[in-house]
């Protein structure tokens, strides 16, 4: 008799604790909904999730407004010439126009325009396009002397906006001037 009462407790506890805390303990529910169904151990590794989203977010609250403060630094002019650098859209006619006006300054008038996105062209790469710039191809001819022409390319070099001479081909003339055609790049952000 001495025995049966501590062999019961001893198997009591062992159900109570495999029959209710183990379970309540561990949980039953897996994937959301609820929170009942939830044990200590999925409830911990909820609320740490929580805390983790909560410091990430507030760590771009605060790269946000670190970033904010820094263009609010930078000039109105400065800013400007950032945007003619890289732009945020294509501007054809505007390209067009630049690179007209550097002609202009040399005597020269560009010819046979043509413009293309090449972004949408490019077959190389498999997938949808990650990338957070667009590339802008162009193509024209101008007729000039050599020496004139270095110096059109060397203007276009100093000129604001990110341009890439891609390809250059020339063919004389019997005026003794050279038809150059040019290739280039231009990138605009998306």
């Amino acid at each position: 008799m001495n025995f049966i009462i501590p062999i019961i407790l001893i198997l009591s506890s062992f159900a109570v604790f495999f029959g209710y805390i183990d379970p309540n303990y561990k949980g039953t529910a897996n994937d959301g909904g609820d929170y009942q169904k939830y044990g200590v151990l999925s409830l911990q590794t909820e609320k740490a999730n929580y805390l983790d989203i909560s410091s990430s977010s507030q760590r771009n609250i605060e790269k946000k407004t670190e970033l904010a403060l820094k263009k609010d630094t930078i000039s109105m002019e400065n800013t400007k010439k950032l945007e003619r650098l890289l732009p945020n859209n294509v501007d054809n006619v505007r390209l067009i126009n630049e690179i007209s006006k550097i002609a202009e300054k040399r005597n020269l008038t560009v010819k046979n325009v043509t413009v293309g996105d090449m972004s949408k062209t490019t077959t190389d790469t498999i997938g949808p396009d990650n990338t957070s710039y667009g590339t802008l191809s162009m193509k024209f001819t101008v007729n000039s002397s050599y020496p004139n022409f270095l110096g059109f390319l060397k203007e276009l070099e100093s000129n604001l906006r990110l341009l890439d001479v891609t390809n250059i081909s020339f063919v004389s003339t019997e005026s003794g001037f050279y038809d150059f055609s040019v290739s280039l790049n231009t990138y605009w952000l998306k």
